[in-house]
């Protein structure tokens, strides 16, 4: 029997165990004027040494089943929706597959993965495909990529 999870929405406060949720923020800018507004550290991290931002288009699937996961060890992982919402499943090192966690990260927010943190694809919300953003240490596609399968876990939005 595959196992079922159903997505979150997410929130700094669901999340948390995994990272950090960045979104628009609702208290008052940093610095603003009439031609701009400016809010500063919605989020920190840190990369030991340079950073590459990658492009990822992920596809939609008629059963939305996960079967493998990745993580980073050297690294957190920097997710910016683009174009569509979607969906992002994630399990923390030594957690059985029975813990797996998948939440809906919205166009306007961005997610940091912390450095260990197993993560499967992500999965379109609503559109046919979705692309977002990634940001990482330099080099960890050929460096610091660490895959394993998992039981099948089928995501229900």
């Amino acid at each position: 029997m595959i196992m079922k999870i159903k997505a979150l929405n997410i929130s700094k406060e669901n999340f948390v165990k995994y990272g950090k949720l960045v979104s628009v923020p609702k208290n008052k800018p940093t610095s603003e004027d009439a031609t701009y507004k400016f809010w500063s550290n919605l989020a920190d991290y840190s990369i030991d040494g340079n950073t590459e931002i990658g492009l990822c288009t992920v596809y939609k699937q008629n059963d939305n089943i996960i079967t493998g996961v990745e993580r980073h060890l050297e690294t957190p992982e920097i997710l910016i929706a683009i174009d569509a919402p979607f969906i992002l499943p994630l399990l923390m090192e030594g957690e059985s597959e029975e813990n797996m966690m998948a939440f809906k990260v919205d166009v306007g927010e961005a997610v940091v993965i912390d450095n260990g943190v197993w993560h499967g694809a992500c999965l379109p919300v609503g559109k046919e495909t979705a692309s977002y953003f990634v940001i990482f240490r330099l080099n960890t596609p050929a460096e610091d990529v660490y895959k394993k399968n998992i039981s099948p876990i089928t995501i229900e939005m």
